[in-house]
């Protein structure tokens, strides 16, 4: 599978006003991709899993769990552990 860092500043023109980036123009192929991501995020069917999550209460407990515990000092050597 190929991927592509499709949204990027980079790839498109800026419009610029008082030397502040303001705006980015974007070719017509560029523009339906676009609005095809974005139709299929607002438009997907909810997952069985996010739906058990908010029903049970465990997302709650998680969420409470995770801010009333310190931030790890060193969570990137545990986060490669994972």
């Amino acid at each position: 599978m190929i991927t592509e860092k499709f949204w990027s500043k980079e790839r498109f023109p800026v419009v610029y006003e008082n030397n502040m980036a303001k705006a980015v123009m974007v070719d017509m192929v560029s523009f339906e991709k676009i609005e095809m991501i974005l139709d299929n995020l607002i438009n997907r069917a909810p997952e069985e899993e996010d739906n058990i999550l908010s029903t049970s209460g465990i997302l709650k407990n998680m969420l409470n769990e995770a801010r009333n515990t310190m931030p790890s000092e060193n969570w990137r050597a545990e986060l490669d552990e994972l």
